[in-house]
């Protein structure tokens, strides 16, 4: 590294170092917003260059401090696929909201998780674009919902490593990995509208491990519902436990209906 660039890094180092707070630690955020003029690509590219040195280290994901710190990552990194890992620490080290969801998410609740599936990230709005060329860019598959015609046709379908969701309420995650409410609907979503590849029979036992397990909070799974702009489905499957065996019978016949007349 020349002189001058190390120069640069030490001014970097330097600013960074004046705004640590909460136990000398800095997050990415707040990283960019000290750098408003940089660009963020270039942000990253100094922090990496200032932990190889070890004049900076990452104690969290998306979290710098001078001080080596000893914690272990949030528990639920450790159930990602490999895949998924590499997603969530690109997209880290970048200023926008994120989380991985859908399988990812639901450990324990699924017999046979497949070996190979498209990663499930929501991300906020205004980051779609970037994100999907930064992750095109790691040689990525990476598709959005506006892409879900391509996703009909199987030969490319499984191709796809990425699908990016919009999402607004960020609330339903931890540590950037979905609360399993949350991860359903979006599971939900994507096979019902983005031929997933997770079958019907396959989603309804996820959902009924759910029930079983008493992991569903119903005002979660109402809140997921809505930021997926899926709500008066998801309340009127929650409701089906309360219908009588006539009202079944009805909404069994109706779908029935709409199925034919589709």
């Amino acid at each position: 590294m020349s002189k001058e660039k190390l120069t640069v890094n030490e001014k970097f180092l330097g600013e960074i170092s004046k705004h640590m707070k909460n136990h000398n630690e800095i997050n990415i955020k707040e990283i960019y917003s000290l750098f408003p003029k940089i660009n963020k690509k270039t942000i990253s590219w100094r922090l990496y260059s200032l932990v190889q040195q070890g004049k900076l280290y990452k104690t969290g994901h998306g979290i710098y401090s001078v001080n080596r710190k000893r914690n272990n990552l949030a528990a639920g990194y450790d159930y990602l696929q490999r895949k998924s890992q590499k997603v969530y620490d690109i997209l880290i080290e970048y200023g926008y909201d994120f989380y991985i969801t859908g399988l990812d998410s639901l450990v324990g609740e699924i017999l046979h998780m497949p070996e190979n599936y498209p990663i499930l990230v929501i991300v906020e709005e205004a980051g779609m674009e970037e994100i999907q060329e930064l992750l095109s860019e790691r040689n990525l598959i990476v598709l959005t919902e506006k892409d879900r015609s391509i996703l009909e046709k199987p030969i490319i379908r499984n191709k796809v490593d990425v699908i990016l969701l919009r999402g607004k309420d960020f609330s339903l995650s931890t540590d950037n990995i979905s609360q399993k409410e949350k991860g359903f609907i979006d599971l939900y979503y994507a096979v019902t509208r983005m031929e997933y590849g997770v079958s019907i029979p396959e989603l309804s036992h996820i959902y009924q491990s759910l029930q079983r397990n008493n992991s569903i909070a119903i005002a979660k799974m109402k809140k997921a519902a809505k930021d997926r702009r899926i709500a008066s489905e998801i309340n009127w499957l929650m409701e089906l436990n309360k219908a009588s065996e006539k009202t079944l019978e009805f909404m069994s016949y109706q779908i029935k209906e709409a199925k034919w007349s589709q």
